[in-house]
């Protein structure tokens, strides 16, 4: 009988113990590596921050407040007006005062009106007056009696369309001498349509029945076997119509040369039509001074 000897059995039954692993062995060494990475990063990130900026805040102004009753512009009121009445008239040589916007027409009514040997187509009763103006009434000739009104319906005043325009219609009409009121954009045919059309015997290729018309304007339609007659002569320039205008027309008004003319041209074709004359003080080397210049020489239809 074997009888194995104490001691021996012992140490060979106790159990053999693995290596750990190495990331388990060195874990705390890690840990605190990646520790310390991390405080760096923070650090550097830390000392490469900009400095902080400072804003300035302004407080805005203080905001005007409006008054309650605004103060309109002073506009200096035109007129009155005085004239001097000559010729074939119920007081003649006379010198008469009239308001702002008075015509020919209001002259000689102011005088007692014309005498029936008065030739008022030679007369432009449309035409507004300006203060010093001399209005001289005609009489007439040898042979003008044939185109002469009838007595008692020397001038006739309608008003054919609402608006703000004002005719004299003589000549070889249904319905001569008379005052019209037109729409503006009206041409030379819209008058004598409305003063009841030409007669049989009017020229009508004597006249231009396109042309626009202005305010103030006399429409005279001469007869086929009438003489030319010499209408009134305005006592100012024509009217000129800004918005269709071209260099050489407006280059007429008083201050503007071409150059300037060719800038309300390229104005106008960039903005569009003037729609007053303030509109015209946008356009480079037009100052208030030129706007009074040519205040009365242009119309805005």
């Amino acid at each position: 009988m074997l009888v194995p000897v104490w001691g021996q059995a012992a140490v060979t039954d106790l159990p053999t113990s693995e290596p750990l692993p190495l990331l388990e062995r060195f874990k705390y060494l890690v840990f605190l590596v990646i520790g310390l990475a991390i405080l760096v990063g923070v650090g550097v990130l830390l000392w490469q921050r900009p400095a902080p900026t400072t804003i300035q805040v302004i407080p805005p102004g203080p905001t005007l407040t409006p008054s309650i009753t605004p103060i309109p512009s002073l506009t200096p009121t035109p007129g009155p007006y005085t004239v001097y009445i000559t010729g074939a008239v119920a007081s003649p040589e006379a010198v008469v005062t009239l308001p702002y916007g008075s015509r020919v027409l209001h002259a000689l009514d102011a005088v007692g009106g014309a005498l029936p040997n008065a030739n008022l187509e030679r007369v432009n009763l449309a035409q507004r007056v300006e203060d010093g103006d001399q209005v001289h009434v005609p009489t007439r000739e040898p042979g003008d009696e044939d185109s002469a009104a009838p007595e008692g319906e020397r001038v006739r005043v309608i008003t054919a369309t609402p608006g703000q325009l004002t005719v004299y219609v003589t000549g070889a009409v249904a319905q001569p001498q008379t005052m019209i009121t037109l729409v503006r954009g009206s041409r030379v045919q819209d008058a004598i349509d409305a003063a009841g059309g030409a007669t049989v015997d009017a020229d009508l290729m004597r006249i231009n029945l396109g042309q626009v018309l202005n305010d103030g304007d006399q429409v005279h339609v001469p007869s086929l076997d009438g003489p030319d007659i010499q209408t009134a002569t305005p006592n100012r320039p024509p009217l000129v119509h800004i918005n269709a205008a071209g260099v050489d027309e407006l280059s007429t008004l008083p201050g503007i040369g071409p150059s300037l003319a060719q800038a309300i041209i390229d104005y106008r074709d960039a903005n569009g039509p003037f729609a007053s004359l303030e509109n015209l003080d946008n356009v480079p080397g037009i100052g208030p001074a030129k706007l009074d210049d040519i205040r009365d020489r242009v119309v805005f239809d």
